[in-house]
């Protein structure tokens, strides 16, 4: 075993292995400038906190190699990047933080040339190609035969039934997981908890800046085409991952124009919390959803979420049926389902990214009052409104400053 340096020795080695984080990944250069780093003791192995805070365990650092360093603080700085922290709300946090973790690992062994995970992390092969949302599906489908490690790195072998089910990696925070909360961050560090939030809030930015850097380097990835599309694939829908705060947002929204008067036969629900009165609910008579969905080939990780959040929030509200128009840059689909369906559905198109058609088309039904359109906001849209209400929901991947000169706009995990 390695001898466990002085703090001082182990925070200079830690800050030296950050800048050569920045050797193959410069696009995390500006995380990596503001992370801060404390050794500490009563983290297991290595966490990061929302604001750039990252612990590291003295002994454990003491028995990584030097490109075993580097591997394990990249992992730590991805996690910023890809924004893990906010991802994970309204999932389980732990099976997000461990999905995320099969993905990050898998693909710094790729890009790192490891054939192995350093520190007996958290290994799928082939991780890298999925979502964390899909991976979490397979760990609630073969909970019983899927490997996990009681934490992620120097963790214990065990299964995703035992580790999730029971309980076994929940019982603190710091133990199991990597990406830790902010509630344990005021714990550990109180002294400087007035400045969390807003150290929070930079690290957000540059994370930001540090995806759009990945995407311009990344030749063509992310750059959307100006041609209709004739791809077609069925697309299971991700339901039941997530309960996001963006509900709310859109919740409200869509009791601003749904049909329908309001009731006391009807109490709303917004009313639950409220002991000394009920709010009167919105009487449904029978009423369709309108989505535009965007289509294009930048949006093809993105639509088996959106599909799956829409789906969940139609079950919630008792939307009767769903709209669905699709389109490219021309349209490919008018679908009149049960939100049901959105469960395993057909999408059409995969080419360019203009919309206007598909806003045309439901333009040109008097009996549409309001759509939400799917988008990642890499898109030409019609700049005239429509005579109808717009809402643009857009996943929180999206990198794009997206600000339509009309509706609102909502992001999937913000607010």
């Amino acid at each position: 075993m390695a001898a466990v340096l002085s703090a001082r020795d182990t925070l200079a080695r830690i800050h030296k292995g950050l800048r050569m984080v920045t050797v193959p990944f410069p696009h995390l250069s500006g995380l990596v400038a503001a992370a801060r780093v404390s050794v500490d003791e009563r983290v297991p192995t290595v966490g990061v906190f929302a604001s750039g805070r990252m612990v590291a365990n003295p002994s454990f650092i003491a028995r990584l190699k030097d490109n075993e360093l580097v591997f394990v603080l990249a992992h730590e700085m991805l996690h910023l990047a890809l924004r893990t922290h906010d991802r994970m709300r309204g999932s389980d946090p732990m099976q997000f933080n461990y999905a995320h973790d099969y993905i990050i690992n898998d693909m710094l062994r790729a890009e790192l040339g490891f054939q192995y995970i350093p520190a007996g992390g958290l290994d799928m092969p082939g991780a890298r190609e999925k979502s964390a949302e899909q991976i979490m599906l397979e760990m609630c489908k073969n909970a019983a035969q899927m490997q996990a490690k009681t934490r992620v790195f120097d963790g214990e072998s065990t299964t995703v039934r035992r580790m999730f089910q029971s309980g076994e990696g929940q019982s603190d925070a710091g133990e199991a997981g990597d990406v830790l909360g902010n509630a344990l961050e005021k714990k550990l560090f109180p002294h400087e908890a007035a400045e969390q939030d807003a150290q929070a809030e930079t690290v957000k930015e540059l994370a930001a800046k540090a995806l759009s850097l990945a995407q311009a380097m990344g030749a063509m990835k992310g750059m959307r085409g100006f041609s209709a599309g004739d791809d077609t694939q069925t697309v299971n829908a991700l339901r039941g991952l997530y309960r996001p705060p963006w509900e709310v947002a859109l919740q409200r929204w869509l009791e601003s124009v749904a049909p329908g008067e309001r009731t006391f036969t009807r109490p709303s629900r917004r009313g639950e919390a409220c002991v000394d009165g009920v709010l009167p609910g919105r009487r449904r008579e029978g009423w369709m959803l309108n989505i535009v969905l965007d289509t294009s080939g930048s949006m093809s990780d993105e639509i088996p979420r959106a599909l799956g959040a829409i789906a969940d929030f139609c079950d919630a509200v008792g939307v009767d049926q769903v709209r669905l128009v699709q389109c490219d840059t021309a349209m490919t689909a008018d679908d009149c389902i049960d939100p049901a369906q959105l469960e395993n559905f057909q999408v059409s198109g995969y080419g360019g990214s203009d919309l206007s058609p598909a806003l045309a088309h439901l333009a040109a039904d008097p009996a549409v009052r309001a759509a939400i359109v799917i988008t990642d906001g890499e898109i030409d849209y019609s700049r005239d409104a429509p005579p109808y209400h717009v809402l643009w929901v857009l996943p929180q991947s999206s990198g794009a400053a997206f600000n339509p000169p009309y509706g609102r706009v909502v992001v999937m995990g913000g607010t």
